[in-house]
């Protein structure tokens, strides 16, 4: 019989509050989101702004035919002529979400890291499964590179990052950049990331009764981003498929105690350092997937802070001279 799961306080009033979500009926699920975050149960603080820092929305073009990209730009406006950018790619299990989704994540880097930020509205499953959402993200970063003067962002100074399925696309990003022999972002942020389609580690064959997601949800996910057949999944949909994982950006790399996806991301990071690869890698108990957002919890505070300072680190590191 498992063990007791014991959560922080905190994060279990606010978990056990989210809905139970039904990935099969994806319409009902995006419903059910949204009425969700429009009547919170239980109080969240209020949207991040900052006089600081400008938001800019608008589309960039799709290199390969697709429809035009949304971005939202985050500016800091006492930024130097040239400094450090952040793109980032939200969560949502590839069928939801969007530029609203890692708001904070873009905020945070602008303010305290000094990133031109980029989040990027890709497109979803089911109506669009992969290759799309992941090429939007890939072309997107790629626009950032080709704009990287106008926008004031040092090529040699990207961070990119995300959350769950964001974590994915983050790391699907950085292995094509590697194999395209493409300039790659200093540094991969990867939050809870969805990383392995086979959902056959311990902590999913343990996760069925885990709040905000189940290891069913991550099945059915799949389903609905690549399709049942898995007789030939492609690393840039599920990264831990990959064979080499030499020659990578280094990586901050976040799991939860309490979250299906932790022993996936977990073993990411060992095969990441086991290719030499410098990785900075935090489990925080007590936690569920998404714990991050809960802002007046004093662990979601912590590792949100603990992300940020991770980058300044690296970001510091390749500062030009003076």
């Amino acid at each position: 019989m498992p063990a007791k799961r014991i959560y922080d306080p905190v994060i279990e009033r606010y978990a056990a509050a989210s809905p139970r979500w039904d990935v099969t009926d994806v319409a009902a699920l995006r419903q059910i989101a949204q009425d969700y975050n429009d009547n919170r149960p239980l109080p969240m603080p209020p949207r991040d702004t900052d006089p600081d820092i400008e938001e800019i929305n608008r589309t960039i073009p799709s290199p390969d035919g697709g429809p035009d990209i949304p971005i939202r730009l985050y500016f800091p406006k006492n930024r130097p002529a040239l400094g450090p950018g952040f793109v980032n790619f939200h969560g949502g299990g590839f069928i939801m979400g969007d530029l609203e989704s890692e708001h904070c994540n873009c905020m945070a880097m602008a303010r305290q890291a000094g990133c031109v930020s980029i989040g990027v509205d890709y497109r979803l499953a089911p109506e669009h499964p992969f290759p799309a959402g992941f090429l939007d993200c890939y072309n997107a970063y790629l626009w950032v590179l080709d704009n990287a003067a106008t926008l004031g962002i040092d090529p040699k100074r990207i961070v990119i990052g995300g959350s769950s399925a964001g974590g994915c696309l983050t790391a699907a990003v950085a292995l094509k950049l590697r194999d395209e022999g493409v300039q790659p972002p200093i540094y991969q942020m990867l939050y809870y990331p969805v990383t392995d389609d086979r959902c056959d580690s311990a902590s999913m064959q343990n996760g069925e009764d885990c709040y905000v997601w189940t290891t069913q949800n991550a099945r059915e996910m799949w389903d609905h981003y690549i399709g049942t057949d898995r007789s030939a999944v492609s690393a840039y949909a599920a990264p831990a498929r990959a064979t080499d994982f030499s020659n990578l950006p280094a990586a901050f790399i976040m799991t939860c105690e309490h979250d299906p996806l932790r022993d996936e991301a977990i073993h990411f990071a060992m095969a990441l350092m086991n290719a030499g690869t410098p990785v900075e890698l935090h489990n925080y108990p007590g936690t569920t997937h998404s714990f991050d957002r809960i802002g007046i919890a004093d662990i979601s505070r912590r590792a949100a802070q603990d992300a940020i300072d991770a980058a300044l680190r690296v970001l510091a590191q390749a500062q030009p001279p003076a």
